[in-house]
């Protein structure tokens, strides 16, 4: 098979060439993501408009005079801060191959540490809806369950007793397990066939003719009507086993949640998990990063500061 060329991502010195001390520039960013088919009246349908001079970043219609802010219907509906801060914030925390920390985001910025934690998560957000409706589409799956958080104290406390928060992993491939391609990522309230067969009728698309490689665990045989389930025990100390580049991948995702935030917690989990599945998902995006954000920014809706909890829960529910 042709090796795939390397994808470079956007460097800091060509974002800042294009954006650093041009307003103009920063502007016409977000505009684009408001108006991707151009300037469009709510109120009238006109498509002209006019810049209101005695407030930044409004747009008066010249036929019927609504006054529409930049951010307005957006997900930054109450930003204060300069564009290209925020652009800037976006940029380091789309384009990080591994993920930023909200301290990191802070020295960045120089914004206090409260401004930089809601850009770190708005930014997780428009990554978990981005990557929430896809399916995995391939003739070869792996799957597993995985734990992630603290150990217990207790001795001898492991595997499916453990306090730890599991979650559940499917991986598509173009070979068997060769190539690896998209990932799936969710946490579980508990390890069991009713979960894992809606996670992988939600997560996978399934005929007989296709390849779904587990580890023995019983639960995965829920599935085996629908699908080819090679579920055996592997002895994870060979080369090469049938799930060595799923394994490789959760160890990456927890090493990344666990080395960079220092742990998380289960409420927050679901977006941090979204959050690792989106990067590796985008690993190759390249130098169309921007061009996603603009995608997002214009499907994203307002959230406050006080309600993204709510909202994150109503939005992101274990399963709905």
């Amino acid at each position: 098979m042709q090796k795939e060329a390397k994808q470079y991502r956007l460097a800091l010195t060509t974002f800042n060439k294009k954006f650093c001390n041009n307003e103009e520039a920063c502007e016409s960013f977000f505009f684009r993501a408001k108006y991707p088919t151009g300037y469009y009246c709510e109120k009238c349908g006109c498509t002209h408009y006019r810049k209101i001079g005695t407030r930044n970043h409004v747009y008066a219609c010249k036929a019927c005079g609504h006054q529409e802010y930049l951010f307005a219907g957006s997900i930054f509906q109450d930003n204060k801060l300069p564009l290209y801060t925020l652009l800037l914030g976006m940029f380091l925390f789309f384009n990080s191959t591994k993920g930023i920390s909200g301290k990191e985001m802070q020295y960045q910025l120089g914004v206090n540490y409260k401004t930089a934690l809601l850009i770190c998560r708005k930014c997780r957000i428009l990554m978990a809806k981005s990557t929430s409706d896809r399916v995995l589409d391939s003739m070869f799956y792996e799957s597993d369950v995985a734990y992630i958080g603290a150990k217990s104290k207790e001795i001898g406390h492991q595997g499916l007793g453990t306090e730890k928060q599991a979650f559940i992993v499917a991986l598509s491939t173009k070979q068997q397990n060769k190539y690896p391609m998209y990932v799936k990522l969710q946490p579980i309230p508990k390890d069991n066939k009713e979960i894992t067969n809606m996670f992988l009728g939600k997560s996978i698309s399934m005929r007989k003719d296709r390849t779904l490689n587990t580890d023995g665990k019983q639960t995965f045989n829920v599935v085996k009507d629908r699908i080819k389930v090679i579920n055996e025990a592997i002895d994870y100390t060979t080369t090469n086993h049938r799930l060595y580049w799923l394994n490789i991948i959760i160890g990456n995702i927890k090493n990344n949640i666990l080395g960079i935030y220092h742990g998380v917690s289960k409420r927050d989990l679901p977006l941090f998990l979204k959050e690792q599945e989106y990067r590796f998902n985008h690993r190759n995006i390249g130098l169309g990063m921007l061009d996603k954000i603009q995608q997002y920014l214009t499907k994203s809706t307002p959230l406050k500061k006080r309600t993204i909890i709510r909202t994150l829960d109503e939005a992101l529910p274990l399963f709905s």
